[in-house]
C-alpha cells in the first residue's frame, strides 16, 4: 500500500492527495507542469534508493499500459521495528468495512478490554457489550482537525486528462481524528470534490458512518453517505438513514431515519423521522413526523421531537408521560427545559388531566458566584374541576416553594427553604417534581450562620426562622421557630483542658386550631371513607407558647493514653421561658391529671418557670489488646471496659416547663453513656448512677472490623422523679376515640424510675464479609424478667443488582384499647360503660423482607420483592413482588403492592392494593411516569437506575 503524507491544508491545495499519489515534486512544480498534450503521459518510476518517484513527461506508446513496478521496500532496522511495534493501528480492509455496517464498532462483554468489561460491570452492568472504536491511524488526534495535513493511503491511483484523480482499492484519506475509506474514490482538482463509492466509512471522534456511496468537498468538510447506518458512541446511539449529510459544523442530517440506543441487530424500540438532525455541538437531536415503536408497534407519535444524545443541557421538549387513573381521568405530561444560560435554566411542565383541568409546574434554577438557589410554582390554572369525593371542589389549588444558599465569605452563609400549599392534599392529589426537602412538613425557614474563631477556639452563631406547613390531615401541627438563635463553640483552655459552651434562644408559636381532635364524616359527601379532621386550640401545658433560653457550659479534662482514658466533666445547664397563652386553672387540672394530685402544688404555677442544675461525669475506659488467629486469619482482638459516673440533682417543678421539643429516648447499649435521658432542652433528667459496659472487637490486619459485641447496664443510687407524662393536654378529646392506654403507660414509666438497675442493654454486630453483615440490638429489663426491645437485621449485597434483608423487630408495650371499624373504642360491658373499655396486645412485632436478585438463568431480569408483617395483629403491612428487565436500551419494571396506611384502624384495616407499570426507554426517559418507584426505596441496597 502507497502511504503519502501531505503537509498542506485542504483550503490552501484541494487537490494536494491527487498530485502527490502521482509525484513527490515540489506542490508549485506539479501545478505547473500538469498541463499534457493528448499524445503525452506521466511516467513514474520508483528511485532506486526507495527514497519516492522519478517522473517525467513521454509520449503515449501504443498498447496496454502497464503499472509501474512497486518501490523496493527499505530494510528495516532493530530500533525502526521496535519503535513501529509499539505504535501499531489496525487498518480497515474492504472485507472488514463491508461488516461494519452491521456491527458498527460493537463488541460483545468478551471481547472488550479489560478496562472496558470493569466499567461497564460498574456503570451498566445489564449491558452485554458496548461501543469501541478500533485503533486506527489519527484516532488519538488532539489537536484542530481543520488545521491537520491530509493523508491518502490506496492500492492504487491514476490522473487523468480532467483533473481527476481515481484511487483504487483500500482507500484511506484521513485529517487529523477524521478518516474516509472506500472501496474506490475520485476526486477533481478543479470543483474541491471528492466521490467515494463501495463500503464507505466515515469516522470522527464519537461518531460513524458506514453507506455505499459518499462524497465530501474538500475545502469545507461537508459530506454526504447514502443507504448509511451510522452510531455515536457516547450517546450509546445508533440508526440508518436514507442519506446522512455530515455538515460543517458536524451536525447530522438524516432523511428516513430511524434512532435507538439498542444494540445492533436488536430493535426493541425505535425512533423514525422524515428528518433527524443530530447536533453533537448542542447535545441534542430534533426530529420530525417522530414515530416511536416499541417491538414494531406504534406507540407514540409527535409531529416534532426534542430529545437528547448526550447529557448537555439544551431547550427544548422533554419526553412527554402518559397515565390514567380514577382520580385525574387522562394524565399527559409534556416539560419543556429551557436553557436561559449557563447559570439559569427552567422547567416549565404543562400537564392536562381530564378530570381536574390543566396544571403548570414551572420551576427555575440559578447560580452566581455566591449562590444557588431554586424558585417553584404549581398549580392547577383553574379551579378544581373534580366533583365526586373531592373536598376541594372549585377551589384553587397551588404548591410554591423558594430555595437558596448564600455565601457571603468563607465563613459565612445563608439560607432559605421555603414552601407552602394551598391545602394539605395537594402532594397526596398531584404529587410534585419541585425539590422540596420535605413534604411532611413543608419547610419555611429562613437562616443564617458564622463560623468564627481560631484554632484554639471555634464557634458558630446561627439565626434561624423556622415554620412548618402541617400537610397531615390526622396529627398535630408542630411548634414554629420563629426566631431561633444558637451560639455554641469550643475552646482548647490548656493542654488537656477543655471548655464547651452553648446558648439557645427560641421563640416558639403555632396557630390557634393547632390540635389534632377527631375524624368526622364530612358532611359534604354520602361517602363515609371521606372525612373532615376537627381542629382545636388545646388544653393545659400544651397550650404554652413563648420564648425560652437555654444554656450550657462544660469543662473537662480529658486524659488519654494508649492503654486508657479517664474524663472528668463539670456541667451547668439552665432552662429559662417567658410563657403565654396559658389558662392557669386549665394548666393546674391538666398536670394534676397526669402526674397525681400531690405532686402538683397549684401554688407553683408561673408563666416563667426555669430549671438550673449542675452535673458532674466521670469516664474511664481501658484498652487491652491481643493478637490471635481464628480460622486461619489473624486478628486484633480488642477487650475495652468503660464505667461511666453520672450525677445531676432532681430540680422540682420542671413539670410547669412546657414541652416544645423534649422527649423521652429509647433505651440502647448507646444510651449508658449520655449525660441526660430526654432530647430537647425542656427537662433536666436527675442522676445518680454508674454506667457498666464492656466492649469486645475482631479486628483484621487491614482494619476491616469482624465482629464488635457490647454489653452493658446503669446502676442507679437513687430513684429518678423528673418523667413526661403520657396523657398530657388530652383533655377535650373524644376519650372513645383514643386508641391509647394513657394510664397504662404512666404506670410502667413509674415504676421503672425507681428500678434499681437499668434495662441490660447489649449490641451485636458481624460482619462476615464486606458485603454481608449481621446486627442485633438486646435490651432486657432484668428487674420484670421481661425483654423489652430486640431488633436483628442481616444484610446480604454481594454485588450491584442483589440484596437480601431480613429484620426483625419487637418491642414490648402497654396493652391498647380495641376499636371497631368507625373508630371507636370497644366497651367491656355495653350496659355498663363504668367497666371501660377492652383492651388487647400491643406489642411491636414485626418482620422484615426484602430483596433484589437477578433471576437464575437470565442476564437482564431482576425479581424484587417486600414483606413487612405484623406478628401481633396478625395483619399485612405491606406486600410487595415484581420484577425488572434491564437492558442497553431499555428497562421496564412491573410489580403489584398491598398495603396498610399508618394511620389505619389497628382492628379493622383497609388495605389497598396497586399494580405499577414502568417502561424507559434508555435515551428518551419514562413513557409511564413514576410508577411508584418510590415503594421500591424500601428495599435497602436496591438502586434505581433508570438511565
Amino acid at each position: 500500500m502507497e502511504k503519502h503524507p501531505l503537509p498542506f491544508k485542504p483550503r490552501t491545495l484541494p487537490l494536494a492527495i491527487a498530485t502527490v499519489l502521482l509525484a513527490s515534486q515540489p506542490a508549485a512544480k506539479v501545478y505547473a507542469e500538469s498541463t499534457l498534450s493528448p499524445d503525452d503521459q506521466w511516467s513514474c518510476k520508483a528511485s532506486s534508493d526507495g527514497s519516492g518517484w522519478q517522473c517525467s513527461v513521454e509520449p503515449i506508446k501504443p498498447g496496454t499500459m502497464k503499472r509501474a513496478p512497486r518501490p523496493v521496500v527499505p530494510a528495516v532496522t532493530e530500533t525502526a521495528r521496535k519503535k513501529s511495534s509499539s505504535q501499531t493501528v489496525t487498518v480497515a480492509t474492504s472485507n472488514s468495512r463491508a461488516n461494519l455496517k452491521e456491527t458498527l464498532d460493537w463488541l460483545p462483554r468478551s471481547q472488550l478490554s479489560e478496562s472496558k468489561q470493569k466499567a461497564l460491570d460498574e456503570e451498566t452492568p445489564w449491558c452485554v457489550g458496548n461501543y469501541s472504536e478500533p485503533a486506527r491511524p489519527g484516532k488519538n488526534f488532539s489537536g484542530n482537525p481543520d488545521a491537520a495535513p491530509i493523508v491518502a493511503e490506496a492500492d492504487e491511483s491514476a490522473y487523468d486528462q480532467d483533473e481527476v484523480a481515481t484511487l483504487t482499492g483500500n482507500v484511506s484519506v484521513r485529517q487529523g481524528n477524521r478518516q474516509l475509506q472506500s472501496d474506490t474514490a475520485r476526486m477533481n482538482r478543479t470543483t474541491n470534490y471528492a466521490e467515494f463509492e463501495g463500503n464507505v466509512v466515515f469516522r470522527e471522534p464519537g461518531t460513524l458512518l458506514v453507506g455505499d456511496y459518499g462524497d465530501m468537498l474538500l475545502d469545507t468538510g461537508r459530506a454526504t453517505v447514502k443507504n448509511a447506518s451510522y452510531a455515536m458512541h457516547e450517546a450509546h446511539a445508533r440508526g440508518e438513514s436514507k442519506e446522512i449529510i455530515r455538515n460543517e459544523d458536524s451536525t447530522l442530517v438524516l432523511d428516513d431515519a430511524s434512532y435507538t440506543t439498542c444494540r445492533p441487530g436488536d430493535e426493541s424500540w425505535l425512533l423514525t423521522g422524515k428528518n433527524v438532525t443530530l447536533d453533537p455541538n448542542t447535545g441534542f437531536g430534533t426530529a420530525r413526523d417522530a414515530v416511536i415503536r416499541v417491538e414494531g408497534l406504534p406507540i407514540f407519535y409527535a409531529p416534532y421531537m426534542y430529545f437528547p444524545i448526550d447529557d448537555r443541557r439544551q431547550s427544548g421538549f422533554l419526553y412527554p408521560t402518559i397515565a390514567s387513573n380514577s382520580d385525574n381521568g387522562l394524565d399527559l405530561t409534556l416539560p419543556y427545559y429551557w436553557n436561559i444560560a449557563p447559570n439559569y435554566d427552567a422547567t416549565i411542565t404543562p400537564r392536562i388531566m381530564s378530570k381536574r383541568g390543566l396544571l403548570l409546574e414551572n420551576e427555575f434554577r440559578y447560580m452566581n458566584e455566591s449562590g444557588d438557589g431554586e424558585v417553584g410554582l404549581s398549580g392547577l390554572t383553574n379551579k378544581d374541576k373534580l366533583k365526586d369525593e373531592n373536598p376541594y371542589y372549585d377551589q384553587e389549588r397551588w404548591l410554591a416553594s423558594v430555595q437558596y444558599n448564600q455565601r457571603f465569605s468563607e465563613r459565612w452563609t445563608a439560607k432559605l427553604d421555603y414552601a407552602d400549599a394551598s391545602d394539605k392534599n395537594y402532594i397526596k392529589d398531584f404529587g410534585t417534581s419541585l425539590n422540596l426537602s420535605s413534604s411532611a412538613p413543608l419547610n419555611q425557614m429562613a437562616g443564617t450562620q458564622y463560623l468564627g474563631g481560631n484554632d484554639y477556639n471555634n464557634w458558630t452563631f446561627n439565626l434561624n426562622a423556622h415554620q412548618f406547613k402541617n400537610m397531615s390531615q390526622t396529627s398535630d401541627d408542630p411548634y414554629n421557630k420563629l426566631p431561633q438563635l444558637v451560639f455554641s463553640g469550643n475552646w482548647q483552655a490548656g493542654e488537656t483542658l477543655q471548655v464547651n459552651y452553648l446558648a439557645d434562644y427560641t421563640q416558639f408559636s403555632r396557630a390557634d386550631d393547632w390540635r389534632f381532635k377527631q375524624e368526622i364524616d364530612d358532611p359534604a359527601f354520602e361517602d363515609p371513607d371521606i372525612k373532615k379532621s376537627i381542629y382545636d386550640e388545646g388544653f393545659g401545658i400544651k397550650r404554652a407558647e413563648g420564648g425560652r433560653a437555654y444554656g450550657q457550659t462544660g469543662i473537662s479534662y480529658p486524659m488519654q493514653t494508649v492503654w486508657g482514658f479517664l474524663t472528668p466533666e463539670v456541667k451547668v445547664r439552665s432552662v429559662n421561658y417567658s410563657l403565654n397563652n396559658l389558662v392557669e386553672s386549665e394548666v393546674i387540672k391538666d398536670l394534676q391529671g397526669a402526674y397525681g394530685t400531690s405532686a402538683i402544688d397549684p401554688n407553683d404555677f408561673t408563666k416563667s418557670p426555669n430549671t438550673t442544675a449542675a452535673s458532674f461525669s466521670l469516664d474511664s475506659g481501658l484498652y487491652f489488646e491481643r493478637f490471635t488467629n481464628l480460622f486461619g486469619t489473624d486478628f486484633t482482638h480488642t477487650l475495652e471496659p468503660r464505667a461511666k459516673y453520672l450525677y445531676a440533682p432532681y430540680v422540682e417543678n420542671q413539670e410547669y416547663n412546657p414541652i416544645f421539643d423534649t422527649a423521652a429516648m429509647g433505651f440502647t447499649y448507646g444510651s449508658l453513656w449520655l449525660d441526660n435521658r430526654f432530647s430537647g432542652y425542656d427537662r433536666i433528667g436527675d442522676a445518680n448512677q454508674l454506667s457498666l459496659g464492656v466492649t469486645t472487637r475482631l479486628i483484621e490486619d487491614d482494619g476491616f472490623e469482624r465482629m464488635r459485641f457490647g454489653i452493658g447496664q446503669i446502676v442507679y443510687f437513687k430513684d429518678r422523679r423528673v418523667y413526661i407524662a403520657s396523657n398530657l393536654g388530652q383533655e377535650g378529646k373524644p376519650p372513645i376515640d383514643v386508641d391509647e392506654n394513657y394510664d397504662a403507660m404512666d404506670e410502667r414509666l413509674r415504676n421503672e424510675l425507681t428500678d434499681p438497675t437499668s434495662p441490660l442493654a447489649s449490641e451485636f454486630i458481624y460482619n462476615f464479609n464486606r458485603s454481608m453483615s449481621l446486627r442485633q440490638d438486646f435490651s432486657w429489663n432484668t428487674n420484670e424478667n421481661r425483654l423489652d426491645n430486640y431488633g436483628m437485621y442481616y444484610r446480604w449485597q454481594p454485588e450491584q443488582r442483589k440484596t437480601v434483608n431480613l429484620g426483625f423487630r419487637f418491642r414490648d408495650q402497654v396493652e391498647r384499647y380495641v376499636q371497631d371499624k368507625d373508630g371507636h373504642n370497644v366497651l367491656v360491658d355495653p350496659s355498663d360503660p363504668n367497666k371501660g373499655f377492652q383492651t388487647t396486645n400491643n406489642n411491636m412485632k414485626q418482620t422484615d423482607l426484602s430483596f433484589a436478585w437477578p433471576i437464575p438463568m437470565t442476564t437482564s431480569w431482576v425479581g424484587m420483592g417486600r414483606w413487612q408483617y405484623d406478628l401481633t395483629n396478625k395483619r399485612n403491612l405491606e406486600s410487595l413482588a415484581g420484577v425488572e428487565y434491564n437492558s442497553c436500551c431499555y428497562q421496564v419494571r412491573f410489580f403489584w403492592r398491598s398495603w396498610i396506611e399508618t394511620d389505619d384502624n389497628i382492628d379493622h384495616p383497609d388495605p389497598k392494593n396497586g399494580v405499577f407499570f414502568q417502561f424507559i426507554l434508555r435515551g428518551l426517559g419514562n413513557i409511564t411516569g413514576s410508577s411508584g418507584t418510590e415503594y421500591l426505596q424500601g428495599i435497602q441496597g436496591y438502586e434505581i437506575r433508570e438511565k
